[in-house]
C-alpha cells in the first residue's frame, strides 16, 4: 500500500512539473515577442533610406515594394516606447517614428502632388489617427507636438522631422539612433541652413533670408539660443551680423519625389 502511495506521489509531482514545463513554453512564446520588441532595432530603416533616398528626395514606390520597410513598421507597431530608458534613445525611436510613418502615409495615397492633398473626410493628413504604437493609436501632430517637443525641449528636431515636402529639411539616408543623435541633430542644422534656396544672408542689403520653419517654431529656439534668427545666424557662422531685414521664404508642399 505504501508504495502504491509513492508511486501515485510520484506520478502526482511528475504530472506537475509537465504542467509547469508547458505553462512556462506557453508564457515564453507568448511574452518573449512582446519583451523583444521593445528593444527596437533601427537598422532596417536605415537599409532602405540609405537605397532609397538621395539628396533628401524620396523613391516612394521603391520603398513601398521593400519589404524591409514593412517590417520595419511591424517592428514598431509592436514596440513598447516606455520601456526605453534612455532620453536620447526614446528621442530617436519618435523621430524615425513620425518620418517612416509620413513616408507610408505618402505611399498608402501615392501618387500624390503633395501631402496635403491627404484627408480623411474634414481631417487633413497631420490629425489623423492612424499610427498604432504600442497598441495607441497616434497622429502626427501628437507625435511631433505632444511628445517630441512637449517632453525633449530640442530644436534642432525641426531639421530631423521631414513631412515630404520640398522645402522640409532633406531626410537622411540613416535612420537616427540614440548614441548618435546629437551628432545627427548637429549635421542635420547645418545641412538644412547651408541651402541657399531654404536660408540665405545677402550681404549687400543685410537681409536675412529664412525657411517659414523658424517661423512656425520661433519660440522653440529661445530657451537654449536666445531666438531663432541667434541660432540661424550662428549655423551660418555669421554670429556678428546684425541683419536689417528679415524675411521668410514660400514654403514648397511639392512632393520631396525623386
Amino acid at each position: 500500500m505504501a508504495a502504491i502511495l509513492r508511486v501515485d506521489l510520484w506520478l502526482r509531482e511528475a504530472s506537475s512539473m509537465r504542467s509547469r514545463r508547458i505553462v512556462g513554453a506557453m508564457l515564453f512564446l507568448f511574452v518573449w515577442p512582446i519583451v523583444i520588441s521593445a528593444q527596437v532595432n533601427h537598422a532596417l530603416l536605415t537599409q532602405v533610406l540609405s537605397e532609397h533616398v538621395s539628396r533628401g528626395a524620396v523613391d516612394y514606390p521603391a520603398i513601398k515594394a521593400d519589404q524591409r520597410f514593412a517590417q520595419y513598421l511591424a517592428m514598431l507597431q509592436k514596440s513598447d516606447p516606455s520601456t526605453i530608458k534612455e532620453k536620447h534613445d526614446r528621442l530617436a525611436f519618435w523621430i524615425n517614428v513620425y518620418n517612416a510613418f509620413t513616408i507610408k502615409l505618402v505611399n498608402d495615397h501615392y501618387p500624390v502632388k503633395t501631402i496635403r492633398d491627404i484627408t480623411r473626410g474634414d481631417t487633413g493628413p497631420w490629425d489623423i489617427r492612424w499610427i498604432e504604437i504600442g497598441g495607441a493609436l497616434y497622429s502626427l501632430n501628437h507625435v511631433e507636438h505632444e511628445i517630441i517637443r512637449k517632453e525633449f525641449d530640442e530644436p534642432r528636431i525641426h531639421f530631423a522631422l521631414v513631412c515630404a515636402a520640398v522645402s522640409c529639411p532633406p531626410l537622411r539616408t540613416e535612420a537616427y539612433i540614440g548614441d548618435r543623435l546629437d551628432a545627427q541633430l548637429e549635421d542635420n542644422a547645418r545641412m538644412f541652413l547651408d541651402d541657399a534656396t531654404k536660408n540665405r544672408y545677402d550681404q549687400d542689403s543685410q537681409t536675412l533670408f529664412l525657411s517659414e520653419l523658424f517661423s512656425w517654431y520661433g519660440d522653440d529656439f529661445v530657451k537654449k539660443h536666445g531666438s531663432a534668427v541667434t541660432y540661424a545666424l550662428r549655423v551660418l557662422g555669421l554670429d556678428g551680423a546684425t541683419p536689417k531685414a528679415i524675411k521668410y521664404l514660400p514654403y514648397d508642399w511639392s512632393l520631396n519625389r525623386q
